[in-house]
């Protein structure tokens, strides 16, 4: 069973978990999915939708996890400065075939809070994908497979829930008063409230729960009353709001005037290389990436049988 909206840590510690539940099943973003998939096909990198944090749960079949921390982007990950897009390769494949050396020099980083992580989820298992991290995701045979204990059944199957907590409740405020065309998971459905009224909602529809209700219908005193008369949900929403505005908390954001994310984000491949920036994200993703030659990254880019190509998504 999920945990109820303010539920106890076990220590006498309250929290409040899946903010988002305020505005209600038809009018909140997506958050929640079973996700299908055979053997060695998986997720490409990306950091998870609205600055929610995630959890995942694999049911049939193992996944490895790469890692990389915010503000520390993937080799082969090109995003625009404000995150609107991103160039990198096609498929998984391509990424472990073309950047995988890069990827294990970047283990030994110097600054060990740049270096990525991984780890490999079996079922039984609960990761925690904290928000604004880059992460890919391949799905593997199941436990024992290599010596016959276990039938392979090629197929790998997970839950997996995006939410807001009061640990990213300032970001989210900021990213969905910042980041309108980047809002997802409400676009597709009539009832959903739209991108450009989420955050306003979001707000009115926290302020709306403290005082009325609580989650299983009942009076909720957690949410209501503190000593000053205050709903406890109301001052957090007001602590978050300030941390909002002070800025980003999390590195995978930076604010950008227009001026500064349409120079970054253009075409200009000659002039990205004067600068020796490669800020635009076809321009980057042409140049040759730390230890490697142009040579290289020209093949990789104009052989198909090699490369592949890149998407922008």
């Amino acid at each position: 069973e999920y945990p109820s909206f303010a539920a106890s840590d076990g220590g006498g510690r309250r929290g409040y978990h899946d903010l988002l539940r305020v505005l209600g099943e038809e009018r909140r973003p997506d958050y929640q999915w079973l996700i299908v998939g055979p053997k060695r096909s998986g997720s490409a990198f990306h950091i998870d939708p609205n600055a929610t944090h995630a959890w995942n749960a694999p049911i049939i079949g193992r996944k490895r996890w790469i890692f990389y921390p915010p503000g520390s982007t993937p080799p082969g990950v090109y995003p625009s400065p404000d995150g609107d897009e991103v160039c990198m390769p096609l498929s998984l494949g391509e990424w472990f075939l073309t950047y995988w050396d890069a990827h294990v020099e970047r283990r030994k980083d110097e600054d060990v809070t740049r270096r990525p992580l991984e780890c490999t989820a079996c079922p039984g298992d609960v990761l925690f994908v904290p928000h604004g991290w880059w992460h890919l995701v391949l799905n593997l045979g199941e436990d024992g497979e290599d010596d016959g204990a276990v039938e392979d059944r090629g197929v790998s199957v997970a839950l997996t829930r995006n939410y807001v907590s009061a640990s990213n409740l300032p970001d989210v405020l900021r990213f969905l008063d910042t980041r309108v065309s980047q809002i997802s998971g409400c676009r597709d459905r009539e009832e959903a409230v739209k991108p450009e009224d989420l955050g306003r909602e979001f707000r009115k529809s926290l302020l709306n729960f403290a005082k009325e209700e609580g989650d299983d219908g009942s009076s909720c005193e957690e949410c209501k009353s503190t000593s000053n008369g205050r709903g406890k949900l109301a001052d957090l929403l007001e602590r978050s709001e300030k941390v909002a505005k002070e800025g980003w908390q999390c590195a995978a954001w930076k604010d950008l005037d227009d001026a500064e994310n349409d120079e970054q984000c253009g075409n200009d491949a000659v002039a990205c290389q004067k600068k020796g920036t490669g800020t635009s994200i076809l321009a980057r993703a042409k140049l040759p990436s730390e230890g490697e030659t142009s040579d290289h990254t020209a093949k990789n880019n104009n052989d198909a049988s090699v490369g592949g190509g890149f998407s922008f998504s």
